[in-house]
């Protein structure tokens, strides 16, 4: 009983021989057969594909006998006719194939669009599939209505059509930031509606002549939001991304503790353990901006409110006298609403000032030129208030001459609040010099000075002053556009203007990117999984959607998307298991256990055909793949199809 339980050891110690492929020759048409697509002979008939070793006219020639014999007198236009007949089956095959492709493709851009829109997924198969047939139906006709019902748009197809194309986004972003010899990230943290801390992180990199902005990741931060466990988690992806701290030439956040402490802070850590080799005299080391007044919730709104309560004191006083007499003659004095039409003067002016140096692709330069203009204005508003002159500020002036009030009413208090608050700016700001950079500003300006280059780059700078032709396309383009364009003409001067050009000014897009996870992830989205949907919403790259029969699996296919297609289905290995005649892993086992040797069909029709056990081991594995089996790797994304 053992010896039909072991192997045996005498077959194991002899040497296998060396096997000989055949090569197919065009005269075994005559005898019924073509070349396989991996070089094997097959059947124009029945469609078996035979072993190389079959491949010998007399093998053939016994196949025909044997399994077509009433066949055996045919012609060769024959089987070439058959031959002719199997190509434009194939051809059809292809021709139905091209439709589903389409509908993938359809698919893909239906779960872009949904994800760019903050839309549930859901909303494809119950809205936007049922709209678009019935749209379809009443102005092309029933038979185009139909082709849109094969476009798949379930819960579960959009999550991983979306998922895919973050992945391509995510990849291309990483391999232009590895490229590029600079950038600079922007990072925030703020709580989501199941309380979870996320971290938000954006970046600004140089790419083909411009600067681009673009998001980079979205996690959520483990345990406490501590600057140890926020630079962990950033020095984490940095590290998995194979993205160097060296190219990071500034960090813009918020000036909460957990960022801006001088010891356990986020950029401390950032300057302390990777920026140690950066020369800060040349201002190419990390450094930090705040935003002006960093948004509490509702911020902008302050200036609106004071201008509510004004507009509606009458209203208020009258509110106000039943329940609290004493606010209510505040409403009732005019020296007191005075004071209160000027604070809602200059906080409107606050709030214009923090509206222009938001939004995306402003500099330092743009932003430090207003700021140094509000404080100029102050001084301007201190004198003339006390000269008795506020035609600056409208409200105050209407009021004070609509109530036959003296400037005299508030103009202590005015003078003492902007010299504070230009004082405050002054403080704030006290470290940002923008006069050395005139140069970036305008380098063909005759004053342009160049404190801090180094010799080879102010050499450049002189060289770019005297171009003439350079100095025609600097009237015609910005900042962003000009500089980047000269990056192999003058490299150190342009690796200069870069590190001042790259960082951001404000933490603008992380403010706009948590409103956007807002509208996203709601009390009836609380677990999703938001990163790949704010990537795909908030990314500028076009991700690489393309309709194609087949995808490469080899070493060129990136392992992301190699996880992101799984397993071919079912019926794809079976087929593949037809065609190679390949043991499945239960029937290898077996073979193994009685020391038997594997079985093939030769052609001569004498052994048993196993392709019944194979597709038996298979259909034991097929709750394995039963998940993929709606998930059609026919479209997928570019840059990884042979």
């Amino acid at each position: 009983m053992d010896a039909y339980l072991r192997p045996s050891t005498s077959s194991s110690d002899a040497k296998p021989k060396p096997t000989k492929l055949r090569r197919y020759v065009d005269n075994y048409l005559e005898l019924g057969f073509i070349q396989s697509s991996d070089g094997r002979p097959k059947c124009v008939v029945c469609l078996q594909v035979l072993a190389n070793e079959a491949m010998k006219p007399a093998k053939l020639k016994r196949h025909l006998k044997t399994k077509h014999p009433g066949l055996k007198d045919k012609t060769i236009d024959f089987f070439r006719r058959k031959s002719e007949e199997y190509m434009l089956q194939k051809t059809r095959l292809v021709n139905l194939a091209t439709t589903s492709e389409k509908a993938q493709r359809a698919s893909y851009l239906v779960a872009q669009r949904l994800a760019k829109s903050k839309k549930p997924h859901s909303i494809g198969q119950e809205l936007l599939l049922p709209a678009a047939v019935e749209m379809c139906e009443a102005v092309l006709g029933t038979e185009a209505a139909n082709k849109l019902k094969a476009v798949p748009l379930s819960n579960d197809t959009v999550r991983r059509r979306i998922e895919e194309l973050s992945a391509d986004i995510q990849s291309q972003l990483l391999d232009r930031l590895r490229s590029c010899e600079q950038f600079s990230i922007q990072q925030d943290e703020s709580t989501d509606i199941s309380s979870a801390a996320q971290l938000i992180v954006l970046v600004r990199y140089p790419w083909e002549g411009d600067i681009l902005e673009d998001f980079l990741f979205c996690k959520e931060v483990p345990g406490k939001t501590t600057g140890e466990e926020i630079f962990r988690l950033l020095d984490a992806f940095m590290t998995e991304a194979r993205l160097s701290w060296e190219k990071c030439v500034a960090v813009c956040t918020d000036g909460a503790a957990a960022m801006t402490s001088r010891k356990s802070g986020v950029t401390a850590r950032i300057n302390q353990g990777h920026c140690n080799h950066v020369c800060l005299d040349n201002f190419a080391g990390i450094w930090m901006l705040d935003m002006l007044y960093h948004c509490e919730v509702r911020w902008l709104s302050r200036g609106k409110v004071l201008q509510r309560v004004f507009e509606l004191r009458r209203e208020m006083a009258e509110f106000m006298r039943e329940e609290k007499p004493n606010i209510a003659q505040f409403f009732t004095d005019p020296e007191s609403m005075a004071k209160l039409v000027y604070l809602a003067d200059i906080f409107n002016i606050l709030n214009s000032l923090n509206l222009s140096i938001q939004g995306g692709h402003t500099s330092i330069l743009e932003v430090s030129d207003k700021i140094t203009a509000f404080m100029k204005k102050t001084v301007l508003w201190r004198r003339r208030i006390q000269d008795g002159l506020t035609d600056m500020f409208p409200q105050l002036s209407e009021f004070l001459h609509t109530n036959n009030l003296s400037v005299a009413t508030v103009r202590k208090v005015a003078t003492s609040h902007l010299t504070s608050l230009s004082e405050h700016f002054s403080s704030y700001f006290s470290d940002v010099n923008t006069d050395a950079w005139d140069w970036v500003h305008d380098p063909f300006a005759p004053a342009a000075t160049a404190n801090g280059l180094t010799g080879k780059a102010e050499e450049q700078l002189l060289d770019l002053s005297c171009d003439r032709t350079l100095k025609a396309r600097f009237q015609q383009v910005n900042l962003a556009n000009f500089w980047p364009s000269l990056s192999h003409e003058y490299p150190e001067l342009t690796a200069e203007a870069m590190q001042i050009l790259l960082p951001f000014p404000t933490t603008y897009l992380c403010e706009s990117s948590f409103s956007t996870l807002t509208a996203m992830k709601n009390k009836y989205r609380a677990r999703l999984q938001e990163e790949d949907d704010l990537r795909v919403c908030l990314s500028t790259i076009t991700p690489r959607i393309v309709h194609t029969t087949g995808i490469s699996r080899g070493p060129n296919c990136p392992s992301w998307l190699r996880n992101q297609l799984g397993k071919p289905s079912v019926r794809q290995r079976q087929q593949r298991c037809r065609e190679t005649a390949a043991e499945s892993p239960r029937q290898s086992q077996r073979r193994e256990m009685v020391g038997a040797e594997p079985t093939e069909d030769d052609g001569e029709g004498r052994v048993g055909n196993p392709r019944s056990e194979y597709l038996r081991g298979l259909s034991r594995q097929s709750v394995v793949g039963r998940h993929n089996r709606n998930r059609n790797p026919g479209s997928v994304l570019a840059g990884v199809v042979d």
